[in-house]
């Protein structure tokens, strides 16, 4: 184990209030770099104490940015290797902070730009906040059917703050590494509206599919979708919930096994597949009955004890603080007095600590410290060069290394000869999501030679990312110890569910699982979780969860996967050593709900009501006279500019925010009256060109806004590509934008560059003996 912490050698100066840039550098604190954070709010330490946490780890100076603006820059451009900033293009501008007049001075300095819209999209002026973001891309809409009402539903975890965070984290990582070897400096972008791209899945692809008459168009009702068997929220003897996560069939199997549901198993229907919509029906009686014999406690004991069932109890975050396997694989640990949320990725070589809340310093008190000399600015992709071997399935790790593909990345996806299993899932369209700029090899490694020739293939890469279970890599020789022999650099990257260490190391996990388990779930929901009355109420209670408990928690993983491969990587340009390291989905979840992280006697969550509008008056939907509007007013200003638009006597009783938050009530049912009888659109483009957050929030789906409003194309948020099937489409961009960026790769088929890939990287006996037996044909 180094000595060295692996960040130890950077300065970071963070300029920017909140998670958005706090979550960043703080993860780059814990590895060790130096993390000046320039407070221009004078926020107040104690008012959220999850703040503790994002902002561990780092020197704190309260500045004021008109009369220090200069005081700031001299830190930049003298001392500085990396700048995080969220504050506005046009304030950056106007303070000489802008990357086009910082990099003049300091060519090598890499800085990292988080904002709502990025600078190209219409409401680029409002302020940053993860609600506006998810109102103006569909996401609100994507939620509907979590209330009982009809309308979009407020999205409580803030996962596009998650995903900017990380992805912040990871490119500035990747530019650091790049720099290790070429002394360049590069400006990263990234928003909101980026970081929800990754949860948006599949839906742009399906759209235009579906436009171009390729697919059929599927309506259903948010208010009537019931899950699938495999994927079944159940109520225990105990009043409490499980949700179950048995995606493949062989899951689905050892789940009715081990509940010994013979009613199903043994039933004419059951091997006639695709089940009827009437069986199904019949087997989710028989299955929400059932599971009300025994209580959670039972269960779960009759499922760890399995080994192979995915399933978890549904809890809050401040419960997932205590979890077995949270607290097992460090998620959660007690540092510096309270129990607070653990590093981002177990790095075996070069580890991570969580680091002390942060301290409040003087500019003197700030040591010397000297950049590199010289340098260019960037004219390639940071990980250019590097090659990545993924052994990986579904969405979550391969997502993640799809991401790092766009960085520059050559990915190497490795796959049984049947594909992967998504590929055959909704017509493969979320597979083309999580595969594009990789190239494809099919391998059956039950055979000897084809386990050799993935050595051979692994012993010439940088990385190899996997999500096996334990004990898989080892019966297949792909374990970090009999890899490291012919690479001893390797970075290498196990992904699974819970974590290599506590109960749950060896079980199965799906995307349904962490949702539950994190706490995210029971947010969303709004309201408490437990004994319902009758089949009915239970089988609503059950979609309820259904909906709420969507995909996130996949993506939410695979932006941590960026980060870890990343920090990985740092670690073997500085201190030349290759390491074996682990990402889970709970840990990554974890990181997903941050903001409530944090041990305390109550959780710190605002309510968002029994109708789900929102928090509070100020961060809440409003129905209009043709929709509805997401308002955000997070000052005295947007208050009055609303107010007055409005052209009501509101001021006359609520003369300033904070007595609207004095009484929210009163103040959220006045605007309720006023809103009513006005035009969403019309509310929309009066108000933003004023700086007020105000944006409707039913306009579409994700998919289709993005398929179809020309201002998300307009502002570079989808992109074309060549689909090797399906010819030009458009796909997400990368959730970070690089100037240097031009081509963007669409998806792999399965096993399409196998014949190349062999003769590239083992041209044996063996690799022939596996082209020969047609392993070199695409599967689709």
């Amino acid at each position: 184990m180094s000595a060295q912490p692996l960040l130890e050698d950077l300065r970071v100066v963070e300029l920017g209030t909140g998670p958005f840039t706090g979550l960043a550098a703080m993860v780059l604190a814990d590895f060790g770099a130096e993390v000046v954070w320039l407070d221009t709010d004078n926020a107040s330490l104690g008012a959220r104490s999850s703040y503790r946490v994002w902002q561990r780890g780092k020197q704190r100076i309260v500045v004021d940015l008109p009369e220090l603006g200069a005081r700031v820059r001299d830190l930049i451009t003298e001392t500085a290797d990396v700048f995080i900033t969220s504050l506005a293009q046009a304030r950056l501008d106007e303070l000489a902070l802008s990357y086009a007049s910082l990099s003049r001075d300091l060519p090598n300095l890499i800085m990292t730009h988080v904002t709502g819209f990025g600078r190209r999209h219409r409401f680029a002026e409002l302020p940053l906040n993860e609600g506006l973001a998810a109102a103006s891309i569909g996401r609100m809409m994507a939620f509907e059917g979590v209330a009982r009402r009809p309308g979009p539903v407020y999205t409580a975890l803030q996962v596009g703050t998650h995903a900017v965070s990380q992805a912040a984290a990871a490119a500035t990582l990747a530019a650091i590494v790049d720099r290790d070897h070429s002394n360049v400096g590069r400006l990263i972008e990234t928003d909101l509206l980026r970081g929800l791209l990754p949860y948006e899945m599949n839906q742009l692809l399906v759209q235009q599919l579906v436009d171009r008459g390729e697919l059929p168009e599927r309506r259903f009702d948010p208010h009537g979708f019931m899950p699938s068997i495999n994927y079944h929220p159940v109520l225990a003897a105990d009043g409490q919930w499980l949700q179950l996560g048995n995606l493949l069939p062989h899951l689905l199997q050892n789940f009715l096994d081990t509940v010994e549901l013979e009613d199903i198993t043994g039933d004419s229907a059951f091997d006639q597949l695709p089940w009827a919509r009437d069986t199904v029906e019949r087997y989710r009686g028989m299955l929400l009955a059932h599971m009300q014999q025994e209580t959670t406690t039972t269960w779960m004991r009759k499922f760890v004890d399995h080994g192979g069932v995915a399933a978890h109890p549904y809890q809050s975050t401040q419960d997932a603080l205590q979890d077995a396997d949270v607290v097992a694989n460090g998620h959660a640990v007690d540092a510096h007095g309270f129990r607070q949320l653990g590093v981002v990725a177990r790095l075996t070589e070069t580890p991570g600590t969580v680091q002390a809340p942060c301290d409040t310093v003087a500019w003197e008190d700030l040591a010397s410290h000297s950049v590199p000399p010289g340098g260019n600015l960037a004219a390639r992709l940071p990980l250019e060069g590097v090659t990545i071997v993924e052994c990986a399935t579904i969405i979550a790790a391969p997502l993640g290394v799809s991401m790092l593909a766009d960085l520059g990345a050559r990915v190497i996806k490795v796959e049984p000869m049947s594909g992967d299993p998504f590929r055959s899932m909704g017509g493969g369209t979320g597979a083309a999501r999580c595969n594009t700029g990789k190239e494809s090899v099919c391998l059956d490694l039950k055979q000897e030679a084809a386990r050799s020739v993935l050595a051979d293939i692994v012993a010439q890469a940088d990385v190899l990312v996997h999500n096996y279970r334990p004990g898989v890599p080892e019966r297949l020789g792909l374990d970090y110890a009999s890899l490291k022999r012919r690479n001893p650099g390797l970075v290498y990257l196990s992904v699974n569910g819970y974590g290599p260490d506590g109960p749950g190391a060896h079980r199965p996990s799906t995307h349904p699982i962490p949702g539950a388990a994190l706490g995210g779930v029971v947010y969303q929901l709004g309201d408490t979780l437990g004994r319902v009355d009758g089949i009915a109420e239970i089988r609503e209670t059950a979609r309820r969860l259904f909906r709420a408990n969507e995909v996130n928690p996949d993506p939410n993983t695979s932006m941590v996967v960026a980060t870890a491969v990343l920090l990985g990587l740092r670690a073997r340009t500085r201190l030349g050593v290759g390491q074996a390291m682990f990402a889970d989905m709970f840990g990554a979840n974890a990181y997903a709900n941050f903001d409530d992280f944090v041990a305390r006697d109550v959780s710190a969550r605002p309510s968002l009501g029994k109708e789900l509008y929102g928090i509070g008056p100020f961060e809440r939907l409003y129905a209009c006279d043709d929709g509805w509007l997401f308002v955000y007013v997070p000052d005295d200003l947007s208050w009055q500019t609303l107010a007055r638009w409005l052209n009501t006597n509101l001021l006359e009783r609520f003369p300033s925010r904070d007595a609207g938050l004095r009484d929210g009530d009163a103040l959220a049912s006045a605007l309720e009256r006023a809103f009513l009888p006005i035009s969403a659109d019309h509310a929309e483009t009066q108000l933003t060109p004023l700086g007020v957050g105000c944006v409707r929030a039913d306009r579409s789906l994700p998919g289709a806004g993005l398929a179809h409003d020309p201002s998300f194309r307009e502002a570079g948020l989808v992109v074309e590509t060549q689909h090797p099937k399906h010819g030009s489409v458009l796909r997400h961009a990368p959730v970070v934008r690089l100037r240097e960026a031009s081509d963007f790769a669409g998806p792999c088929l399965a096993g399409d560059r196998t014949r190349q890939i062999l003769s590239e990287f083992s041209p044996t006996s063996d690799a022939q003996a596996l082209l020969d037996e047609g392993a070199a044909l695409a599967l689709e």
